[in-house]
């Protein structure tokens, strides 16, 4: 996975996070903008993981590298649809911050694939 595209989806999850702590410090529970947002970060995961199928025949990747590959990815797809169904759920405060952790490990598991890929 050469080029920008890892880059720009930590930055967008990064961003996403930081725009969920602002809903946390206003104490403002998520809407329709937080969800746009969240669908743009998960909308490029899901063309990183496309661009890692396409191009995962072309790498070594040794032991069960392809399966941790697709599993980080895989849970990224999922992370922040939870987020989103816990926090719309119990519209608190809590559950915000709970949207802003899942934004975190989104970043993290990007950090991972990144980490993963030769």
């Amino acid at each position: 996975m050469d080029g920008p595209l890892p880059l720009v989806v930590l930055a967008a999850s990064l961003l996403f996070a930081a725009v969920v702590l602002v809903y946390v410090v206003l104490d403002r529970t998520p809407d329709w903008g937080l969800l746009g947002v969240a669908a743009v970060v998960e909308a490029a995961t899901l063309v990183l993981l496309v661009v890692a199928a396409v191009q995962v025949g072309g790498v070594d990747l040794s032991g069960g590298g392809v399966v941790t590959l697709f599993g980080y990815l895989v849970a990224g797809l999922v992370l922040l649809p939870l987020g989103f169904v816990w926090s719309l759920a119990e519209r608190s405060r809590g559950a915000t911050a709970v949207l802003m952790v899942a934004g975190l490990a989104q970043a993290f598991v990007i950090v991972r694939v990144m980490a993963v890929w030769p």
